[in-house]
């Protein structure tokens, strides 16, 4: 989930200057909604900001051996997914009520 090596393919040369963020213990989504309310400025200061990882962890299906348990984590992931592209791109969700969503993501399927 690091910088390193997206950008060490994208960006051989490392003439960029790269900042590395994390998620914070806890999880906490308005700590998280709150960090990237204060990145907004530097988007408009045309600075680059790139997110990478996934959007669903779950380590029981990702390392499932059987069938049936990988349908049933592409199931959740798909849901998840379907979930959170509806509430990024929805053009009928008012900004606060996508940050509303967002800020309830445990509540969301899977």
């Amino acid at each position: 989930h690091g910088v390193f090596i997206p950008m060490l393919c994208m960006l051989p040369e490392a003439e960029v200057p790269i900042v590395q963020m994390s998620l914070v213990a806890g999880q906490d989504p308005k700590t998280h909604w709150d960090m990237g309310v204060a990145l907004r400025p530097l988007r408009e200061q045309g600075v680059l900001i790139v997110g990478s990882g996934l959007s669903f962890h779950n380590f029981k299906y990702f390392f499932a051996r059987d069938g049936r348990s990988q349908e049933e984590g592409r199931k959740h992931s798909q849901a998840f997914a379907a979930w959170l592209t509806d509430t990024v791109t929805n053009p009928d969700l008012s900004p606060k009520e996508r940050e509303e969503r967002l800020l309830k993501w445990q509540s969301a399927p899977s």
